[in-house]
């Protein structure tokens, strides 16, 4: 069943929901038209496709100010493994609030450092960017398994390059995603300690703004891990991605296959944790 309705939603929040829904809708349904009519075109061109091979380490902290708001950060760096060297790191912060029903929205910033695409290349380039995100969630649980739906738009200023150097200005660019996430409970616990699951999610992101011309689709991103429980606020996940990115010219891909392990630490306001207890 999708909705509970022994917990009505508020009327500001059904609002809120159709007013982002009917945005996300016409986006995505006019980016679509984009991705295939650039997706004709780029056919004529010979596909070349560029495999690499990455580490992904992940350090987010969720903060639970209230039973309606949290402070959700996390800190990314995705490295070449051959050879060993940096490739992006990322910081993010976004507030999330708790609309009822499983339905959640969240804002937040994002601040991204970028190394040249090649792990070869001898560029010591790093190029800063600014990503501002808003998204709304909704999650789907059942007895032991459960889905979870993320649709995401995000503004991009990524700063602009000559001639292997950093100009002034920087290139926008809007993309919009959709993840659909599974989790199944291999191992349950009371409280959710030393419990083991298996989750899996794939998303699809698309690229909007003046300055696409050929890469309206931008990247599959395909997931697959184990999530263990460490402790009652800290869990531990390794898992496997699969990124296949269209880059700027059209014909050329990236696929690039990841090894990440994450930490995810969870906290709650002290006293909101009593005054919920009492």
């Amino acid at each position: 069943m999708l909705w509970n309705f022994k917990k009505p939603i508020s009327r500001n929040s059904v609002v809120l929901i159709r007013r982002l829904m009917v945005i996300l809708r016409n986006t995505f349904l006019n980016s679509m038209i984009l991705v295939l009519s650039f997706g004709l075109s780029a056919q004529t061109l010979e596909k070349k496709i560029h495999k690499q091979s990455f580490s992904l380490f992940s350090l987010s902290s969720t903060f639970q100010v209230s039973p309606k708001w949290s402070i959700i950060s996390d800190v990314q760096e995705r490295s070449f493994m051959k050879p060993i060297k940096q490739n992006q790191l990322s910081l993010r912060i976004q507030v999330q609030h708790n609309l009822g029903n499983d339905w959640t929205a969240a804002g937040g910033t994002s601040y991204v450092l970028t190394r040249a695409g090649d792990p070869t290349s001898l560029s010591t380039l790093i190029i800063p960017e600014i990503r501002i995100n808003q998204d709304l969630n909704y999650k789907q649980r059942f007895s032991g398994f459960g889905f979870s739906h993320r649709y995401r738009m995000e503004e991009r200023f990524i700063r602009r390059t000559m001639n292997d150097t950093l100009i002034e200005g920087h290139r926008f660019i809007e993309r919009l995603s959709y993840t659909l996430s599974f989790e199944f409970n291999l191992l349950k616990s009371k409280n959710n300690f030393r419990s083991l699951a298996f989750k899996a999610s794939n998303g699809i992101f698309i690229n909007a703004g003046k300055h696409i011309v050929y890469n309206t689709f931008d990247q599959n991103r395909l997931y697959t891990g184990l999530n263990y429980q460490l402790y009652k606020n800290i869990a531990i996940e390794l898992g496997y991605i699969n990124i296949f990115q269209q880059r700027n010219s059209g014909n050329e891909f990236y696929n690039r296959n990841i090894v990440s392990f994450s930490i995810n630490h969870k906290m709650r306001n002290q006293y909101q944790a009593v005054k919920h207890e009492l």
